[in-house]
């Protein structure tokens, strides 16, 4: 947490989004209580140890593994608006607090945030998913790399898996070359609904050399919603 929201925290402190107790956006209690992902594979959400992309789905993703801390709903939903629309800077380090014990540890893992849409990021004066990443790397002692340039303005919300693999052709480049060949990169979003932004992401860095690629993100859709994907080669 940068001094500035340190500062807000103390003069106008939040109420906690669930219990409303005072002094966080969501409290320790109230984080750590929010309902389990269970082990899957992102694609097609099947059970999958260690949420490794499976057999099925390895053909189509750079991607060795896709966590995410907790499901899409209610009081995660809040937060991540909250982060992301409200200015609720703080919201990052929360979410950082649950991501971090996901997050796997070798001598050659980097963290590296998954670049917002610049029209969003400077609507909000903010790229979300930098201060995420930035909060994790923090906590969990390991080295943000800033790798990643993110180019166009797409808008996916809402639309299928393929429109938004054909949006997303290009978006991505890599900016810090040195820092990708060989290390085991963890990418860092706050949700994840089809895995395509992250799956270009991937692409791109698996491209420029590196050795393995995962995934943490704060919340995903349960299977009941929107996003269940089918197995293989069914791009929808």
């Amino acid at each position: 947490m940068n001094f500035f929201d340190l500062l807000i925290s103390k003069i106008a402190p939040h109420d906690c989004l669930d219990c409303g107790a005072e002094g966080q956006l969501l409290c320790s209690g109230c984080l750590f209580g929010l309902p389990a992902v269970p082990e899957r594979c992102y694609r097609c959400y099947k059970p999958s140890p260690g949420w490794l992309t499976c057999e099925a789905c390895q053909p189509a993703s750079c991607l060795r593994s896709v966590k995410a801390a907790t499901v899409y709903d209610g009081i995660s939903k809040n937060l991540i608006w909250k982060l992301k629309l409200a200015g609720a800077r703080a919201a990052a380090h929360i979410m950082a607090e649950r991501l971090a014990p996901l997050v796997e540890r070798t001598t050659e893992t980097i963290i590296v945030p998954v670049p917002t849409a610049t029209g969003r990021a400077r609507q909000r004066g903010y790229d979300q998913a930098r201060l995420l990443a930035r909060e994790l790397a923090r906590g969990a002692r390991l080295p943000y790399r800033d790798c990643l340039a993110r180019h166009g303005q797409t808008h996916q919300h809402g639309l299928p898996r393929r429109e938004r693999l054909a949006q997303l052709a290009g978006t991505f480049r890599v900016t810090r070359r040195q820092a990708v060949p060989g290390a085991h990169i963890i990418l860092v979003d706050d949700v994840v609904t089809t895995g395509a932004t992250l799956e270009a992401a991937a692409a791109v860095l698996r491209a420029g050399g590196a050795a393995r690629i995962d995934a943490v993100t704060f919340a995903q859709p349960n299977p009941s919603g929107s996003y269940p994907l089918q197995h293989q080669n069914n791009t929808d």
